[in-house]
């Protein structure tokens, strides 16, 4: 890591907590934090233009803190000035520098802070494995395990980890299913059989953690809601209008998804075209060809028009299909329950009753997105539609009982493993 990219790492790891905690609680303490980061800054070279790729991403992570930090704080204290245009960066603002590091990374990384610079480059490479198989594998970019974040929380660090597993995870079950879905493998197959059960097997082993999220089973503690809402959320602010906050909805893995699966009751494509701004670029147009692809059920449906009469494979790959639908059911209840728990219903208690609640940047109201809880139960009640009940209502119910068994008998012996690693060190290890 270059000297100066060392320099703002380490003070961002060892120093951005306190100082913003510091500033929250005076504006004297804001000015001089942005006055200490400009002069900081000024280590970097003057403009960005030749700085290496790794490192511009490496800046790219810290200064995205830094830059969220500069903002919120901006807000809390009702400065009405441009903090990102005040602060500098060598010869050029804070906001004009972030701009031209993003278009040096070469990672089609948006003007400002993104889900990917906090959550996937942030956080040690996640590998996921299923049988001991390599089927996912997402990327961290520095050299040791510390994750950075705001408020210097064991909180926010198991926040940035369950998002990236869970996105590692849909990566595995999403990658699993397109094959099928693009045609290149027969839906009546075995192969399409094995997909469907390794996609079901990653999608049931991200809902158990986030069950067990939910529940506060991590070995370093529960999760605080507290911390969640007025601290982590509050830092969700965008760096300019028409730009929004990342947030979970920037995963471009549910994305993509939902995008498999389909949501027909809601304008998703909407949904998702709205993200796509906030996100890389090369994501973009995943999610427009997942979009203009056909959705798992409809393949399935129409392989199953020319099928007669149904074999035990066929009635297997059907059984499969409908039950990976309910295993993506039930994680969106897993999700849904999230919400309500660490959002949504403390949200309700905490506004009759603000004494001791910090000023609030972000409306605790909705998400960082905008989603109120209606919205987020819409979603929930839309990915609850199964497309395949009827084609499996048709068939005998034995045949059915009997594809079950087995099906549940294979997932039963999968196993899968999750593994968090900086280079040449595993730092954790998880069965699901």
């Amino acid at each position: 890591m270059d000297t100066y990219s060392e320099q703002i790492s380490r003070w961002t790891l060892n120093h951005l907590p306190a100082r913003i905690t510091e500033a929250l609680n005076s504006l004297a303490a804001f000015e001089r934090l942005a006055a200490d980061m400009s002069h900081r800054l000024a280590a970097l070279p003057a403009r960005p233009d030749h700085v290496p790729t790794l490192t511009g991403r490496r800046l790219l992570v810290d200064l995205g803190f830094w830059g969220s930090a500069l903002v919120r704080l901006a807000l809390v204290h009702s400065r009405t000035d441009a903090v990102l245009d005040s602060t500098t960066a060598g010869d050029l603002s804070f906001r004009h520098y972030y701009a031209r590091l993003a278009a040096q990374s070469a990672s089609g990384h948006p003007p400002w802070q993104s889900f990917t610079s906090i959550i996937i480059w942030n956080v040690p490479t996640v590998e996921v494995r299923l049988d001991g198989d390599l089927h996912s594998r997402s990327e961290g970019i520095f050299d040791g395990p510390l994750v950075r974040t705001w408020t210097g929380t064991a909180s926010e660090v198991m926040l940035w980890e369950l998002f990236k597993v869970g996105a590692a995870l849909g990566s595995a079950a999403n990658r699993s299913l397109e094959p099928i879905v693009s045609g290149a493998v027969s839906a009546m197959s075995e192969e399409s059989l094995s997909r469907l059960l390794a996609s079901h097997a990653f999608l049931r082993s991200f809902r158990q953690r986030m069950v067990n999220f939910s529940r506060g089973q991590d070995p370093r503690g529960e999760f605080s809601i507290d911390v969640f809402m007025n601290q982590i959320r509050q830092f969700g602010v965008p760096w300019q209008s028409k730009a929004e906050a990342p947030s979970g909805p920037h995963d471009v893995e549910s994305l993509a998804r939902d995008a498999i699966f389909g949501m027909p009751q809601i304008r998703h494509e909407q949904w998702r075209r709205d993200r796509s701004g906030s996100m890389m670029s090369a994501e973009g147009k995943r999610l427009e060809q997942a979009a203009d692809a056909p959705t798992l059920a409809e393949v399935i449906q129409r392989s199953v028009a020319k099928t007669r009469p149904f074999d035990d494979l066929t009635v297997s790959v059907l059984v499969a299909a409908h039950d990976i639908y309910e295993e993506r059911r039930k994680l969106s209840a897993a999700h849904y329950g999230i919400a309500r728990k660490m959002l949504y219903r403390p949200q309700r208690a905490q506004s009759s009753d603000r004494a001791g609640i910090p000023t609030l940047a972000v409306d605790n109201s909705q998400g960082i997105t905008g989603m109120s809880d209606h919205d987020v139960q819409r979603f929930d009640h839309a990915r609850r539609v199964n497309p395949l009940e009827n084609v499996l209502a048709a068939l005998p119910s034995d045949e059915i009982s009997h594809a079950r068994s087995l099906i549940q008998e294979s997932l039963s012996t999968h196993s899968v493993s999750i593994t968090l690693r900086h280079p040449g060190t595993a730092t954790s290890c998880a069965q699901a």
